[in-house]
């Protein structure tokens, strides 16, 4: 699963070896100060990717690293410092939401290689206080922005469809593309919601997120987030146009209204 994520780190590490990228980072060194203590550009690699070091002196380095890619100066060698620079926190990014993507990893490389690249293009110093932090942060976020997107979509596909969508759906012997209830409440199926195994993760999350929005309305997504793509309640909220606290109690109270549902619905069981 992790091959192309791997192979995409292999060649980004490749190509700061050659004589042309040696050559350029030297010119590189001439003109910033930040980059002048490092010998080779491997060397500002090792240096940004350890635990030691200075944190100021590595945001100045990933800072020069940006302004190099926007002003187009040496940006090939620039833009290939900042992936490996930034490696750390991208592999454990990736490492996060690679099961969102299960069925094609390596859409997820496609999409952080995307959102990374444009991120360092519009990032703006005068409201960053950290830059690893930063581009890591909204790679991360713009990734699962557009997952969820597919989600909707997805789910918007199965209403136009009329497929089952609540609790009680998948109850009373209807038939989910095909297939009968007993085939959904066999011991293969993991889900008291009757999600079939198999199904792949958007669509699980789709109709999940279906299934929720009977019992706890609007709060389905923010039950989604937490619960399922593993946001905390603070970053649910904010996208979602929540303050921290609202968002905490709504999701309290959402919880609560979830569990009388599942206990109603298991009881007509």
């Amino acid at each position: 699963m992790r091959a192309h994520w791997e192979a995409l780190h292999e060649s980004l590490a490749l190509r700061i070896r050659t004589s042309q990228a040696q050559e350029a980072f030297a010119q590189a060194r001439e003109v910033h100060k930040t980059l002048a203590p490092f010998a080779e550009a491997v060397l500002l690699v090792a240096f940004l990717n350890s635990d030691q070091g200075d944190l100021d002196e590595k945001d100045r380095i990933l800072a020069t690293l940006v302004t190099m890619v926007q002003r187009r100066e040496h940006r090939g060698l620039a833009s290939t410092l900042l992936w490996l620079g930034l490696w750390p926190g991208l592999n454990a990014a990736y490492g996060r939401r690679v099961k969102h993507f299960a069925s094609q990893p390596q859409e997820l490389v496609a999409e952080i290689a995307d959102a990374f690249t444009a991120h360092i293009q519009r990032i703006s110093f005068e409201t960053v206080n950290r830059v690893a932090a930063t581009l890591v942060r909204n790679t991360e976020r713009d990734v699962m922005e557009r997952r969820r997107k597919v989600w909707a979509e997805s789910a918007r596909i199965r209403e136009d469809k009329a497929e089952p969508r609540t609790f009680d759906e998948f109850i009373q012997g209807t038939e989910i593309g095909n297939v009968a209830l007993d085939h959904w409440t066999t011991p293969r199926a993991e889900s008291v919601l009757g999600l079939l195994p198999g199904l792949g993760f958007d669509h699980e999350v789709a109709a999940l997120r279906a299934c929720l929005e009977p019992a706890v309305g609007e709060d389905a997504d923010l039950l989604v987030a937490v619960l399922v793509l593993e946001e905390t309640q603070r970053e649910a909220g904010q996208r979602l146009g929540l303050s921290h606290d609202a968002a905490r109690k709504r999701f309290q109270r959402a919880l609560v209204r979830l569990r009388e549902y599942l206990k109603t619905g298991v009881s007509q069981l």
